[in-house]
C-alpha cells in the first residue's frame, strides 16, 4: 500500500496483512498457505487454553446481576457489526420504555466514546469489572443493561446471550493466531440467540452459515439482519451530504477491506483508496499530518468509531466525512419476543 514511510505506514501494512490472512481478503498463494500452516501449532495451544477456560467456567457459579442483562458478543476478534447492533438493541428496548445502560470493558476507548455520543455519558459504564459496571448502572437508576462484547465474559449472569456471526466470517473456523476466532463454533451452544449479520456477503454465504450453525448449535434460534452503510455525518455527528470526489478510506477496524468494499458499493462513481490502521488504533498528530498530505484533494471518509478519535484534530475536520453503519429493520421472531419480555420486566 502506498503512503508515507515510517512507523505509521509500517503499522498500516501490518494491519492489512493480518486482516488479509485471517479474512482471506486478497491473501492467496504459497505465502498465505505457509503462514497459516506455520501458525497451526500456536492455534492448537490456544484451542487447548480456551477449552480449559470454558470447562472451568462451566463448573463455576455465575455472579447474579442486580438487573436484567443482555449480552452481545461474537466469536471473532471483530467485524461482525457489534457496535451498531448494540445501538439497534438499545434503541429498540428504550423505545419500549426501558431505561437501558451499556456496560463496556472500555478496551481501545473508541467504542465507549461512541456509545457516550449516542446515548449520553450517564448511560455508559466502562471498566474492566463488568459486575461493578452493572451495579453502578443499577445505582444510577437504570433498569436494564446491555453487556458490550460479553460472550467471553462468563463471570456475570445474563438473561439473554446474543451471539453475532457475520456472513462474511471465514470458514473453516480457525482460532487465534491462525485465524480471527476466539472460540470454536461449538461455543455457539452457550448462546440464547444467534444474530447472523450480513453486509456485502452473497446470500449463499449466509445460507452456508445457517447450515453450519444448525450443526454446531441445533437448539439455538438464528435470525438474519442486513447491515447498511450510509447516513453521512461530519466528525461531530451532524448530517452532511455524501462525498462526490474520490475517497481516501481511513479506518482502524477489524476488517478494513470490508469498509473499503462497502464504500465502493455506496459510491460507485468514486475511486476508493484504503488507509488502514490496526484495530482500535489511537490516532496521533503525525497520523493526521500523513493522512492530510496523502489526501491529494480527495475526500477522507472514516467509520463512526474512527470519528470520535479524529474529531479532536481540527485540521482534518473540514476534509473528513463519516460513513455510518446501521442494522436495517427491527428485531423479529424469537429474539423480539425475548427482548419484549425483558423490556416489560425492567
Amino acid at each position: 500500500m502506498s503512503g508515507p514511510a515510517g512507523p505509521s505506514a509500517t503499522g498500516r501494512g501490518i494491519a492489512l496483512r493480518i486482516s488479509d490472512l485471517w479474512f482471506r481478503e486478497g491473501a492467496t498463494g504459497a505465502g498465505t498457505v505457509a503462514a497459516t500452516t506455520a501458525l497451526a501449532p500456536a492455534e492448537a495451544a490456544f484451542r487447548l487454553a480456551v477449552a480449559v477456560r470454558n470447562a472451568w467456567h462451566d463448573r463455576r457459579r455465575l455472579e447474579p446481576a442486580p438487573l436484567p442483562v443482555v449480552s452481545v458478543g461474537n466469536l471473532t476478534v471483530g467485524g461482525t457489526g457489534k457496535t451498531p447492533v448494540v445501538r439497534w438493541l438499545r434503541d429498540w428496548l428504550a423505545g419500549r420504555g426501558a431505561r437501558v445502560a451499556v456496560v463496556s470493558r472500555g478496551y481501545g476507548g473508541d467504542e465507549t466514546a461512541l456509545y457516550r455520543r449516542w446515548f449520553g455519558p450517564d448511560a455508559v459504564f466502562a471498566g474492566p469489572n463488568r459486575a461493578t459496571g452493572v451495579r453502578s448502572a443499577r445505582a444510577a437508576g437504570h433498569r436494564l443493561a446491555i453487556l458490550d462484547d460479553g460472550f467471553q465474559h462468563r463471570r456475570l449472569a445474563r438473561d439473554l446471550d446474543v451471539l453475532l456471526v457475520a456472513a462474511e466470517d471465514p470458514m473453516p473456523v480457525r482460532l487465534l493466531p491462525r485465524g480471527p476466532y476466539r472460540e470454536p463454533l461449538s461455543s455457539a451452544q452457550r448462546a440464547g440467540h444467534v444474530l447472523l449479520t450480513r453486509r456485502v456477503a452473497p446470500v449463499a454465504a449466509a445460507r452456508a452459515w445457517r447450515k453450519a450453525l444448525a450443526r454446531a448449535a441445533p437448539h439455538v434460534p438464528v435470525a438474519e439482519v442486513q447491515m447498511e452503510m450510509g447516513g453521512w455525518t461530519d466528525l461531530a455527528g451532524d448530517p452532511v451530504a455524501a462525498p462526490t470526489d474520490d475517497v481516501l478510506a481511513v479506518c482502524a477496524v477489524g476488517r478494513p477491506r470490508a469498509f473499503a468494499s462497502g464504500l465502493r458499493r455506496l459510491l460507485p462513481d468514486s475511486t476508493v483508496e484504503l488507509a488502514a490502521f490496526r484495530d482500535h488504533h489511537v490516532y496521533r498528530p503525525r497520523d493526521v499530518t500523513a493522512l492530510l498530505s496523502r489526501r491529494a484533494g480527495r475526500a477522507i471518509v472514516c467509520t463512526a468509531k474512527d470519528a470520535v478519535k479524529l474529531a479532536r484534530f481540527p485540521q482534518i475536520f473540514p476534509h473528513c466525512t463519516v460513513a455510518g453503519l446501521r442494522v436495517a429493520g427491527r428485531p423479529s421472531g424469537p429474539l423480539r419476543e425475548a427482548l419484549a419480555q425483558l423490556a416489560e420486566s425492567a
